[in-house]
C-alpha cells in the first residue's frame, strides 16, 4: 500500500536516523521511501549511463535545429517563419511534459522512457522526410512531446535509486550530459547542414534514439509498486488519467509559450493578438487549477504539493535562475557578433566558458551535498556568485571585450549549476514519496518554461532598448531605413563603417546592458528566495 502519511520528513525520522540509513545502503531508497520507488536490478551507475545517452541527444537537438534553421525554412521559402523550428519543439515540449509525472506512477518508469524515445524519433523522422514546412514542424512538436519524457523520467528515474544525500551528485552527471549536447549541437548542426544537408541533422538522430531505447530494455531492469492502490481498489489505469486537467494545463502553458515566442515579431506586443492569446492563456490555467481543486479525483498535479515545505520556492527559485542564465546565453554571442563581426560559430564558443561554469558548480554542489548534507546555504550562494557575472558585463563588456575578459561568464554558468543541483534535492528532500514524480514533472515544466521565457523575455528587453537609444542618437534623412535594418540583421551592423557604425554599435551595446540587468534581478531574487528553504540534514 502507498504510503500516504503526509508529514515531513522531519516529523517520521531525524536527522541522524536517516544519515546512518543511506550511509548503510548507498545505492538503494531508503526503507521509508522504498514502497513505491522503483527498485533497481542492476548497478545505479550502470542504469543513469542509460540514461545520459537520451539526455545528451534531446539537448543536442535544440541547437542543431537552430544551427540550420535559416536553411530549413529558406528551402521552403518561409524564411519569416524559421523560429517556428524551434518553437514547434517547444509548445509540444511544455504540453506533454506535466502528463509524464502521473502516468509514470500509474503505467511504470520503464514504459513511459521507452514512449518518450518512440516519439522523439517519430517526430525526427517526420521533419527529415517533410515535404511542406508545415510537415517539418508537425515533426519539431511531436519531437518535442518525446523529448518532454525524456528529461522527466530520468529525473525521476535517479529520485527512485538515489539516497537523497546523493541526488545533487548524480545529477551533476546528468547537467553535463545536458551542456555538452547543447555545446556541440551548433557546430554539429551547421557543418552537417552545410555538407549532407539538413535533412539528415534529424534522420541520422533517430538510431542513436534506437541505441538509447534498446539499452534502456536491456539494462533498465526495474520494478516498481506505484499502481498497487489502483489494483486493489479495481480500477482501471485509464480512470486515473485526469484528461480534463491535462487538457487544460496543456493548452494554457501553449498558449503561454506562443506568446513569449511569438509576441513582438509575428504581432506587436500592443496589439489584439497579444490580448487575446495572453487572455485565453490565464483563463485556461485558471480552469486548470479549478479542475485540480475541486473537480479530478486523480489530479495531474495536485495543488496540495505546493503547500509542502520547499516546493514552491524550489520552483520559483529554480525559473529565476534559469531565466536569468538563459537571458546571459542568448546575448553573449549577440555581443561578439556585433561588436567584433564574429562569425556565428567564434561567437558561439565564447559560450564555452559558461558550460564549463555549469559543468563546476554542479559537480560541486553534489560533492558539498553528499559530504555535509546541507543544501540551503547552497541556494543562498549561488545566486550571488552569478550576479558577479552579470554585473561584470554591465561594468566591463564595453565593445573591446579581451580574451580575459570573455571569462566573466563563468561565475554566471557555476551559480546556475550549483543552484540547478541543490533545488533539486531542497524540493525533493521532505516529499512523501508518492508525490516525487509529481513534482518533478511539475519541476521540469518550469524549467522548461524558463528557458523560453528567458530567451523571449532578454531579447525584448534588447530590443527595446536598442530601438530606443537608435531614435535618441540617429537623426535625419534615412535614419528610419537605419534603424529598421539594424533592429532587423546583426550582418547589416557588422557591414556599417566610420561614424554610423560606432552610433549603431553603442546603441547596442547599450541595450544589451538591460539584459544583464534583468539576469541580475532575477539572480539576487533567487539568492534571496534561497533564505526561506527549509532546511532537512540528509
Amino acid at each position: 500500500m502507498v504510503n500516504r502519511n503526509y508529514g515531513t520528513a522531519d516529523e517520521t525520522t531525524s536527522g541522524t536516523e536517516q544519515t546512518i540509513r543511506d550511509e548503510e545502503s548507498p545505492l538503494l531508497p531508503s526503507p521509508e521511501t522504498s514502497i513505491s520507488k522503483v527498485k533497481p536490478l542492476v548497478g545505479v551507475g550502470t542504469i543513469i549511463a542509460v540514461l545520459l545517452l537520451g539526455e545528451f541527444i534531446s539537448n543536442a537537438d535544440a541547437t542543431l535545429v537552430i544551427a540550420a534553421s535559416g536553411r530549413i525554412s529558406s528551402e521552403f521559402d518561409r524564411l519569416r517563419d524559421a523560429s517556428w523550428l524551434s518553437t514547434g519543439y517547444s509548445l509540444g515540449l511544455c504540453a506533454a511534459q506535466p502528463m509524464y509525472g502521473k502516468l509514470s506512477d500509474i503505467y511504470g518508469r520503464k514504459p513511459l522512457l521507452l514512449i518518450s524515445y518512440f516519439l522523439f524519433a517519430l517526430g525526427c523522422i517526420i521533419s527529415g522526410v517533410g515535404s511542406q514546412m508545415w510537415i517539418v514542424i508537425l515533426g519539431r512538436a511531436i519531437s518535442g512531446m518525446g523529448g518532454a519524457g525524456t528529461m522527466t523520467i530520468s529525473s525521476i528515474i535517479i529520485t527512485d535509486i538515489v539516497p537523497k544525500r546523493e541526488i545533487a551528485t548524480w545529477r551533476a552527471y546528468v547537467n553535463i550530459s545536458m551542456t555538452l549536447g547543447r555545446s556541440i549541437g551548433g557546430p554539429v548542426g551547421g557543418w552537417l547542414s552545410d555538407t549532407i544537408g539538413w535533412r539528415w541533422l534529424f534522420l541520422l538522430q533517430a538510431p542513436f534514439v534506437a541505441l538509447a531505447a534498446f539499452l534502456v530494455i536491456l539494462k533498465l531492469h526495474v520494478t516498481t509498486d506505484t499502481d498497487t492502490d489502483a489494483l486493489k481498489s479495481g480500477k482501471s489505469k485509464l480512470s486515473q488519467v485526469d484528461f480534463l486537467g491535462t487538457g487544460l494545463l496543456a493548452s494554457g502553458i501553449v498558449a503561454l509559450i506562443g506568446l513569449l515566442d511569438q509576441g513582438g515579431k509575428a504581432f506587436p506586443w500592443s496589439s489584439w493578438p497579444t490580448y487575446v492569446i495572453g487572455s485565453s492563456g490565464l483563463l485556461l490555467l485558471v480552469g486548470f487549477v479549478l479542475v485540480e481543486a475541486y473537480v479530478a479525483t486523480e489530479p495531474i498535479f495536485n495543488l496540495r504539493i505546493l503547500r509542502r515545505p520547499n516546493v514552491a520556492v524550489s520552483y520559483i527559485l529554480s525559473t529565476l535562475q534559469i531565466t536569468a542564465q538563459l537571458g546571459m546565453l542568448f546575448s553573449v554571442p549577440l555581443y561578439f557578433q556585433v561588436t567584433q563581426k564574429a562569425s556565428t560559430t567564434a561567437a558561439g564558443v565564447h559560450l564555452v566558458p559558461a558550460v564549463v561554469g555549469n559543468t563546476l558548480g554542479g559537480l560541486f554542489a553534489g560533492w558539498f551535498i553528499r559530504k555535509t548534507g546541507y543544501y540551503r546555504i547552497l541556494l543562498v550562494l549561488a545566486g550571488l556568485i552569478a550576479s558577479i557575472t552579470y554585473v561584470l558585463l554591465y561594468l566591463r563588456w564595453d565593445g573591446h571585450t579581451g580574451l580575459w575578459e570573455s571569462l566573466y561568464i563563468i561565475p554566471g554558468g557555476i551559480g546556475t549549476g550549483i543552484a540547478s543541483a541543490a533545488a533539486f534535492v531542497a524540493l525533493t528532500a521532505t516529499l512523501p514519496p508518492d508525490e516525487v514524480a509529481m513534482a518533478t514533472a511539475g519541476y521540469m515544466l518550469l524549467i522548461s518554461f524558463a528557458m523560453t521565457a528567458g530567451v523571449t523575455t532578454s531579447n525584448s528587453v534588447l530590443g527595446m532598448g536598442f530601438q530606443r537609444q537608435l531614435r535618441l542618437n540617429l537623426h535625419g534623412p534615412g535614419s528610419e531605413r537605419v534603424i529598421k535594418r539594424a533592429m532587423d540583421d546583426t550582418n547589416y551592423i557588422a557591414h556599417l563603417g566610420g561614424r554610423l557604425r560606432e552610433i549603431v554599435v553603442g546603441c547596442y551595446i547599450s541595450g544589451l546592458k538591460n539584459t544583464y540587468v534583468l539576469s541580475l534581478v532575477c539572480s539576487l531574487l533567487a539568492a534571496f528566495l534561497g533564505l526561506f528553504i527549509r532546511h532537512h540534514q540528509l
